[in-house]
C-alpha cells in the first residue's frame, strides 16, 4: 500500500516537472517568435511540442492538480486554475501564487504568466 502511494506521488511530481520543462520550451519558442528570430524549420519542429505541452497541461490539471488542490477543476489548464486562485486569501491561493511567481512568471516573455 505504501509503495503504491509513493509511486503515485513520484508520478505526480514527474508529471508536474515534465509540464514545467515543456512550459520552458514553449515560452522560449514564444520569445523567439515575438522577437521574429525563429526560422520556419525551428517553428515547425516546435509545433508538435506545443501540442504535447497542451495535452500534458490538461492531464496534469485534471489529475495531479485535482489532488494537489483538493478540488475538481473548473478550467482546462493549470494556468487558468492558478489564475483563479491567485487572488484568493486561501491556502490554494498561496500555492497558486508560489507556483506562478517562482516557476512561471519569470519565464514568460511578458513577465507575468498568471
Amino acid at each position: 500500500m505504501m509503495d503504491t502511494v509513493v509511486q503515485l506521488l513520484l508520478g505526480a511530481l514527474c508529471a508536474f516537472y515534465l509540464l514545467w520543462v515543456a512550459y520552458l520550451a514553449v515560452m522560449n519558442l514564444k520569445r523567439a517568435a515575438q522577437a521574429r528570430t525563429i526560422g520556419t524549420t525551428a517553428w515547425l519542429l516546435g509545433l508538435p511540442l506545443v501540442v504535447v505541452a497542451y495535452v500534458l497541461d490538461v492531464v496534469v490539471n485534471w489529475v495531479v492538480m485535482t489532488f494537489a488542490l483538493l478540488e475538481w477543476p473548473r478550467e482546462w489548464t493549470v494556468t487558468a486554475r492558478l489564475k483563479r486562485h491567485c487572488g484568493t486569501p486561501t491556502w490554494r491561493g498561496a500555492v497558486a501564487r508560489f507556483v506562478c511567481h517562482q516557476l512561471l512568471d519569470t519565464f514568460d516573455p511578458s513577465g507575468r504568466h498568471c
